[in-house]
């Protein structure tokens, strides 16, 4: 279903182009304005997963790494990538105090998991491979490649009304409204909401991860993460906001982190009465 959804933000992104062009130039500007939305297209699906990381610091970690803490980390991600029955992602760690992890890619096969070492240090290991759950979730729903459109549309808009508003000071507040609004768009909400539910069907524990939410809410809260700031487009595609400032308005690119919650405490409830 999310391979419908990343189909029509390619069709609105598709006919916006050609609409602007015709406007400008009529016949030759929207064919113009075509090639140019094919362009992005192409690009996003076969450079989005390593511009973000990029974008990150991402450094790629494996198995015989010498710390034992992304050791257990990338073995987890095995073990729960096998469970899920799909392909282990690639994986990443990123330089930041603030605990939070986010995926990247495009398909089961073309896809990427990073977590900061803050959140390695800030949970235990059974919350880390439900936030690691979470992630492959979004991996196995299909949910990378519209992620990946929404990041490079809301960085191509802030790109553009940023140089606008620039004079006035106001191009950050205008990057992090618009990434919140084209990831409400993409539907972002709904894709955390079952994400959730899958990442506690494939880690066997919904409270882990609510527990994990819980820990990571406070923490984004307080700890900066330089990094995302600068990238506001790609803020939907952390476990939780990484930014700072208001973050539950209209525009906020997650929901609400209480309500997360309380739907991953009615899952156990509800797999704890199927057991019985």
């Amino acid at each position: 279903m999310s391979y419908v959804k990343a189909a029509g933000l390619m069709l609105i992104i598709h006919l916006a182009f050609a609409g602007l062009g015709w406007a400008i130039a009529e016949r030759i500007g929207a064919m113009i304005a075509t090639l140019v939305a094919l362009g992005f297209h192409l690009l996003v699906f076969w450079y989005a997963e390593r511009i973000v990381l990029k974008l990150h610091n991402a450094r790629e970690v494996n198995s015989d790494d010498p710390s034992p803490m992304i050791r257990a980390f990338v073995a987890d991600c095995d073990k729960l990538a096998m469970r899920a029955n799909m392909p282990r992602p690639r994986t990443y760690i990123l330089d930041s105090f603030q605990p939070n992890a986010f995926m990247a890619g495009r398909d089961t096969s073309h896809a990427s998991i990073a977590v900061t070492d803050g959140l390695l240090k800030t949970l235990t290991r059974a919350e880390v491979s439900a936030v690691v759950a979470h992630e492959l979730a979004h991996v196995k729903r299909g949910d990378a490649l519209a992620m990946s459109i929404s990041a490079a549309l809301a960085a191509l808009a802030a790109a553009i009304i940023g140089t606008l508003v620039y004079p006035f000071g106001l191009r950050r507040q205008a990057a992090m409204v618009i990434s919140g609004l084209t990831a409400r768009m993409g539907r972002s909400h709904q894709r955390e909401y079952a994400a959730d539910r899958v990442a506690g069907e494939i880690c066997g524990s919904p409270i882990n991860l609510a527990t994990a939410l819980l820990k990571l809410e406070r923490h984004t809260m307080s700890l900066l993460n330089p990094l995302a700031e600068r990238s506001p487009a790609t803020a939907h595609m952390f476990v939780i906001d990484p930014l700072q400032g208001p973050r539950r308005g209209a525009s906020a690119s997650h929901p609400p982190t209480e309500r997360r919650i309380a739907r991953l405490h009615r899952q156990a409830a509800e797999m704890e009465g199927n057991e019985e």
